[in-house]
């Protein structure tokens, strides 16, 4: 009986699973349709205040001098 109920709450999980990825993967291409008109901007200044959707982006690099030494 143990048996039976765990291999039941394994499907069940599962299923639950495939549904919420199924969910996510139809939104996020309605979101995609939706937004890939607005994606090429007209000028720099009107791309600074968009929300980017994607692609890759130049990493970000910060350089700090290097910490005083200690002297405890």
């Amino acid at each position: 009986m143990r048996g039976l109920t765990m291999l039941i709450a394994t499907i069940l999980t599962f299923g639950y699973f495939f549904a919420a990825q199924a969910a996510m993967t139809v939104d996020r291409a309605e979101t995609f349709r939706r937004v890939a008109p607005t994606v090429d901007p007209a000028s720099p200044a009107d791309a600074a205040n968009r929300v980017w959707y994607g692609g890759m982006l130049t990493p970000v690099v910060v350089e700090a001098p290097p910490p005083d030494k200690c002297t405890i």
